[in-house]
């Protein structure tokens, strides 16, 4: 699964896609605990062009009613079970976006304890996870709820030992296809949908301070000894 994430460097995001516009309030900052709940950027296609939008991160169903609290919110979708669920079966033909992260961070269960350990491209880079997006009824007619969940798959090598699914990382290039609202067939995409290279990324312990939301700043990535 993914709980939590990073995005360690915004500017990079606007130079990776070419000064993308940016909309719909989001105030870029950099996040070390990105967390569920929170407004965070998406990268999704607009009228012929992409744009970066703050969305909350746990899909609201289209179906929840203005001012009513979700009954289910989820973080991550489970790629082989999108085409089965009514919550996502809609979505993967019409509403796909991209989640830009530096990283994320994974826990291993020890004993009666969990280590975190954080995971990001061995370049050091930005990666963009498959997300899909929704639209709910807001308090006000022209402010929608709009809200995002993670597309997770088997893990790959390097993260199976620390938990058996992970979020779809997504290759450079298919970003396009992967926004593209015009592909409205999912079968195609289905090929996208594959745990990331192992060679790839690398993982490393972390400090449990970042099981604490309210503790948000770069010395939560910093390897510590096993």
């Amino acid at each position: 699964m993914c709980g939590r994430y990073v995005l360690e460097d915004f500017e990079e995001l606007s130079e990776r896609l070419i000064q993308v516009p940016l909309r719909y309030g989001f105030q870029p900052r950099d996040t070390w605990n990105a967390a569920p709940t929170q407004i965070l950027p998406v990268v999704v296609e607009g009228d012929g062009d992409w744009v970066v939008e703050g969305m909350q991160w746990g899909l609201i169903p289209k179906w929840t009613k203005p001012g009513e609290r979700a009954k289910t919110a989820p973080i991550n979708a489970r790629a082989e079970t999108l085409n089965e669920r009514p919550m996502f079966r809609s979505l993967i033909k019409h509403r796909r976006c991209l989640v830009p992260a530096s990283g994320f961070y994974e826990w291993q269960k020890r004993g009666g304890a969990k280590q975190p350990y954080y995971i990001r491209p061995r370049d050091g880079g930005l990666m963009f996870f498959a997300g899909l997006f929704d639209e709910a009824p807001g308090d006000q007619p022209d402010e929608p709820r709009r809200s995002y969940t993670i597309i997770t798959t088997n893990a790959n090598e390097l993260m199976a030992p620390l938990h058996d699914r992970m979020p779809v990382v997504l290759e450079a290039v298919d970003y396009a296809e992967w926004l593209d609202r015009d592909e409205t067939d999912p079968a195609p995409l289905e090929r996208l949908l594959a745990p990331y290279p192992s060679e790839e990324m690398e993982a490393y312990p972390v400090s449990r301070a970042v099981n604490n939301i309210r503790h948000n700043d770069p010395s939560l990535i910093e390897p510590e000894s096993e």
